[in-house]
């Protein structure tokens, strides 16, 4: 029996080979973009899970009791100490990632140099490949262990060990004594070369060098055990007051941490969450198009159901005759998914700007998932169709009698209204998402963006006088800046405090920069002057630096400091007007002038009270280039030539302050591609399936449009009635997801502090686009048919 339904069943395709290729190709096309966003879910949810001990693993965060806020930055001896008093902690260690450009034997590479202790190895699983031994690795503090790819691109052919580098941290080079297995892409953080870091292992609050910081607990450990016993210890170490210690689980940084001076970007929960329901939505189009086809291709098969009946075929026989032809289609579909996803994942990587591969998703896992959506999703499309022809009176269908079949009335009516509804949502969401992201492009932050070069230094010397006076010659470069502002991530300095009496916690970012910052990057003075335009008295007592000063007489040179504050940090602090004395928590000096409020961070969160100091020798920052030239590559080349020159053992790299700002965004620009490439698969299976349904319906209507030929029906008629009914299920379909559209990226822009206007352009344009396609696809089929002469059709009549 299973053989004879098989052969009806293939050549029943082949009879139907339109009608079998789109359903065929609607199936490869919607299966294969379910399996990629599963690949892409299932690689976003296994981060940092190849730690063998990931389950115990913590990291560090400390939050305010009051507030939201949350942070990373602690003093680094915290693990330290909790090895000492709490005896459920294990081990501990700490990270640091220093990303900079070294050159090895004339050819420069761009690194990561992590920074960490030898109990790293105790808490993440890096295998030890070749050299250091695991009791002795990071004992010596010019010692350095090397990834292996890296050591295959610095040392081709040759052996990395015993070899030496020069990683900028300072003159001396450092031994390369072992080589280490590549992280994988699913980690949290990565590093090239892994060198030994002497932070001060001591808990002081006041003034402390930071680094994020990870435990392991012994195992049967609760996280909640730890944290009351750490409770318990907050006046013993001088905690300050309204804060609080928070374990965060090494599994789910990834996707729900986001606090300032993350070690690499950050995903999101949410779009796992808005990726898996876009996946959902395409597998239930692909499904609706399945049913929809199969229901309106019954129509040519009734009487061979009613002649089956007649001759003895049970109910159950049929069901399984079209379940076995729907599976014959979802085998061939899955065979053909798992053919060209290996050449898809790699295209969605790109596209989504994740350098990942087939074998690195590829696993059990993703295999079993993907099958058993394929697999169910199949009995769904296969049982309806199956339940539906099965059912069909033999006295009817032997008639040519099939108004009863649900195909025809208003089952199919709302399988095509819920296909436009999902692709008119998918196609206002990626508007709006693009619109913001264009939003954020063009916001005026503040400053000047544009045509400014940013490079991180380290320990500069004298040589930059030479260097900065050698730059301002070369024609295209207008001026140049140092600053501890680190665009997305740091202001470069916190100062908080409480006023006596007063519970309220102020906090203010701290800029150190030189003079010519403001004019680097345009900052717009309101108020005041700016730092070029201070007086002798204040820069004076910028360029003291103390020496042989009484306290008192220090005091007072201090209370000189020039200070600008931004419009939110003079809100703050109530101050009207300028040459003011400040002495507030860090902040002490002179305010001589309020500039606008410059947005260097996420435009997801205020702007914050920010205070400019000016301090032109700062240990480390970043150098700001700003141009003015038609020729943008050639003027870098200039000014990465005379760094060269003037710092030949300080290699850095140079990037365009824009680009910089971009890599706050990631997230969301990840979830705009993902939207406009599946909003354009929604829309075109519905166009496909809807292709199917026209076929079938203008074959019932074939005499019909012969016979209102006869009696006068121009074209314009006859297209006008084959897209009427079309036309209507579409704007229904828009106006029933436009509440529901709303909502849903209203709730997404409301993640923005600064965000646009929803308007109803976005939801107007994917009416539209869902009314033109429709159109055009009814009537491109739909012309074939009325162009038939009256004499063919009706020449039997």
């Amino acid at each position: 029996m299973f053989r004879i339904n098989l052969k009806i069943a293939f050549r029943n395709i082949w009879k139907n080979r339109l009608t079998a290729s789109i359903k065929l190709f609607g199936l490869i096309a919607g299966l294969a973009s379910v399996v990629l966003l599963v690949a892409y879910v299932l690689f976003e949810l296994s981060y940092d899970r190849h730690n063998l001990n990931a389950d115990r693993i913590y990291r560090l965060h400390v939050v305010q009791t009051d507030g939201e806020n949350e942070s990373i930055h602690m003093p680094s001896g915290m693990v330290e100490m909790m090895k000492q008093e709490i005896p459920e902690v294990e081990e501990g260690t700490y990270l640091s990632i220093y990303e900079t450009p070294i050159q090895v034997d004339r050819n420069m590479f761009k690194v990561k140099i992590l920074r960490t202790t030898a109990s790293f190895f105790d808490l993440f699983t890096v295998p030890l490949k070749e050299g250091a031994d695991r009791n002795t690795v990071l004992k010596e503090p010019k010692e350095a262990l090397v990834s292996a790819a890296f050591a295959k691109q610095a040392f081709p052919g040759q052996s990395a060990i015993g070899k030496t580098i020069s990683l900028n941290l300072n003159s001396t080079p450092y031994l390369i004594s072992g080589i280490i297995g590549d992280i994988p892409k699913a980690s949290h953080f990565h590093g090239d070369i892994l060198v030994k870091s002497n932070l001060k292992q001591v808990v002081n609050w006041r003034g402390y060098t930071s680094a994020p910081q990870y435990i392991l607990l012994k195992k049967g450990t609760s996280p909640a055990t730890v944290l009351a016993k750490m409770k318990s210890l907050y006046k013993k170490y001088q905690f300050p007051e309204k804060i609080a210690l928070k374990l965060m689980p090494l599994t789910d940084i990834h996707l729900h941490s986001h606090t300032s001076g993350e070690l690499e970007p950050n995903s999101d929960i949410k779009y796992i969450y808005i990726f898996s329901i876009v996946a959902s939505l395409i597998l239930l189009i692909a499904v609706v198009n399945f049913i929809n086809l199969t229901v309106a291709a019954s129509l040519k098969r009734s009487k061979e159901i009613g002649v089956k009946k007649v001759l003895g075929a049970s109910m159950q026989q049929l069901k399984v005759q079209f379940l076995s032809e729907s599976y014959i289609y979802f085998i061939a579909a899955t065979f053909v998914v798992f053919l060209i996803i290996m050449d898809l994942i790699p295209l969605l990587g790109n596209r989504l700007g994740i350098n990942i591969t087939f074998s690195e998703v590829f696993n059990l896992k993703m295999i079993g998932i993907s099958l058993t959506i394929i697999v169910l999703s199949g009995f769904i499309a296969a049982f309806y169709p199956a339940m539906v022809l099965s059912r069909m009176m033999p006295a009817d269908t032997l008639k040519g009698y099939t108004g009863h079949i649900p195909g025809k009335g208003g089952f199919k009516k709302f399988l095509v209204v819920f296909q436009f509804a999902i692709s008119a949502l998918l196609m206002v969401c990626t508007m709006v998402i693009y619109s913001q992201l264009k939003y954020i492009s063009n916001k005026n932050l503040g400053f000047d963006k544009d045509q400014v070069l940013v490079t991180s230094y380290n320990m500069l010397d004298n040589r930059f006088t030479g260097f900065k006076e050698a730059l301002l010659k070369e024609k295209g470069v207008k001026s140049l800046s140092i600053s501890t502002f680190n665009p997305g991530v740091s202001y470069g300095g916190t100062s908080s405090w409480t006023n006596d009496g007063d519970t309220t916690k102020y906090e203010m970012e701290m800029v150190y920069c030189d003079l010519d910052f403001m004019k680097t990057l345009d900052i717009k003075v309101l108020k005041g002057r700016s730092f070029s335009e201070a007086t002798p008295a204040e820069l004076k007592a910028f360029n003291t630096e103390g020496q042989g000063l009484t306290e008192k007489q220090q005091r007072e040179l201090e209370m000189r400091n020039p200070i600008l504050l931004n419009e939110a940090a003079a809100k703050s602090l109530n101050i009207k007007n300028v040459d003011t004395l400040l002495l507030a928590g860090g902040l002490q000096g002179k305010v001589i002038g309020v500039v606008t409020d410059f947005n260097g961070m996420s435009l997801h969160n205020k702007v914050k009270p920010v205070a400019l100091y000016l301090q032109p020798k700062t240990t480390s920052g970043y150098t700001y280039v700003k141009m003015e030239t038609d020729d943008l590559p050639a003027t870098r080349k200039t000014i990465e030539a005379l760094w060269k020159k003037h710092f030949p053992d300080v290699v850095t790299e140079f990037q365009f302050l824009d680009q910089y700002l971009e890599k706050l965004y990631v997230s969301e620009m990840r979830l705009g591609s993902i939207f406009i490439v599946f909003a354009g698969m929604a829309i075109f299976l519905c166009c496909i399936g809807l292709f199917g349904i026209v076929y079938y319906e203008l074959e019932q209507k074939t005499k019909e449009i012969a016979i209102r030929k006869v009696l006068g029906a121009s074209l314009n008629d006859l297209l006008t009635l084959m897209n009427k009914n079309f036309v209507i299920m579409v704007l229904i379909a828009n106006v029933i997801i436009w509440p529901i559209a709303y909502l849903l990226i209203n709730k997404w822009l409301s993640t923005f502090y600064y965000r646009i206007s929803l308007s109803y352009w976005p939801f107007v344009w994917a009416m539209l686009i869902c009314l033109v396609l429709t159109i055009l696809t009814v009537s491109l089929k739909a012309l074939s048919t009325i162009k038939k002469s009256p004499v063919d059709t009706l020449k039997y009549e």
